[in-house]
């Protein structure tokens, strides 16, 4: 390779030497941490990720994402319900729930993608109300929007990276209602007396049957295993409470003009490899932030666009 084709392929793709050592990447983290959204961000799009989370550039929230976040609201309803008391709401809290978020926060919303805000607002109902019929009540929750703050260290031990996130729930893999009601019983009285003692981060005790790990989605295509089984929060999430049965909840709406949701169920079993390469790509991550490393995606990918990225404005799409 000639002097000249060498210096193109340095700019292209240069080599890194002045990796940081012996820090606490709490010092270089613009929040003081990372969590799977900045991550998966970063490896997406990295300028995206220097855009909104370095410069403070403001996000353009749009309908879909919106619509998915009211949704996750209602639910949270429905579980705190059945944790607390051993039942459900009834369906009109649950979609009153939906309705109160979704018209508070409305006014946030710049972008709603073509789409009347009220029609909006009639999917949400309804991807709340099949969520509620089909999936809730086989619904076991242990704990509900669990808050988990870990510190992952490199191997040599020299790099501490704070990660921060939240669990939509924890679930007990019980035999029947009548074996969940008895857990369920015991884990109440343990939150009051933890409450009483002035513990502000309960602490799930260790329980009478396997846990399982829930999240919840609202999507346009149902998840395969082979989604699950590459994805960043997930494995997190079954590291961070070393449980490694996990299960997508799936809200899908399709991709008819008349969206028609169906709830979908998907389980997987996380390994600890993949634990362990996600601890790697998060570490991975959090090394290019700390050396101020932000290039541009490919512009070929499919959410380098105005529809998928929420920085597009401040980038490709500024004159």
């Amino acid at each position: 390779m000639s002097d000249g084709m060498e210096e193109v392929e340095n700019i292209l793709d240069p080599v890194v030497t002045d990796i940081p050592q012996d820090i606490d990447l709490v010092d270089v983290l613009p929040r003081g941490y990372l969590s799977v959204s900045q991550a998966t961000t970063f490896l997406k799009c990295p300028h995206s990720w220097e855009l909104r989370y370095l410069q403070g550039k403001p996000t353009k929230p749009s309908a879909r994402m919106f619509q998915g976040i009211q949704v996750h609201a209602a639910v949270e309803t429905m579980m705190e319900g059945r944790l607390n008391t051993g039942v459900l709401p009834s369906l009109d809290d649950a979609t009153d729930a939906f309705s109160t978020a979704f018209e508070k926060q409305k006014p946030l919303i710049e972008d709603w993608e073509d789409q009347d805000p009220g029609s909006v607002k009639d999917v949400g109902i309804t991807c709340t109300t099949v969520f509620y019929k089909e999936a809730a009540p086989k619904m076991t929750p242990v704990y509900v929007e669990k808050a988990f703050h870990t510190m992952i260290k490199s191997d040599d031990g020299k790099i501490h990276l704070p990660v921060l996130g939240r669990i939509d729930s924890i679930q007990v893999q019980a035999l029947n209602e009548k074996d969940y009601q008895a857990i369920r019983e015991e884990l109440v009285d343990n939150f009051k007396q933890q409450k009483a003692a002035g513990v502000k981060q309960l602490v799930l005790p260790p329980l009478r049957k396997p846990k399982r790990v829930h999240d919840l989605k609202v999507v346009t295509d149902k998840w395969s295993d082979g989604d699950l089984d590459n994805d960043l929060q997930f494995s997190l999430y079954a590291g961070v409470e070393n449980t490694p049965d996990v299960q997508v909840d799936q809200v899908v709406k399709g991709r008819a003009k008349t969206p028609r949701p169906r709830y979908e169920v998907l389980t997987g079993v996380i390994s600890p490899r993949t634990v362990k390469h996600t601890v790697n790509v998060l570490q991975g991550v959090a090394k290019s932030i700390a050396m101020g490393h932000f290039p541009m995606t490919d512009p070929g990918n499919w959410w380098c666009s105005e529809k998928w990225c929420s920085m597009w404005i401040h980038c490709r799409g500024s004159k």
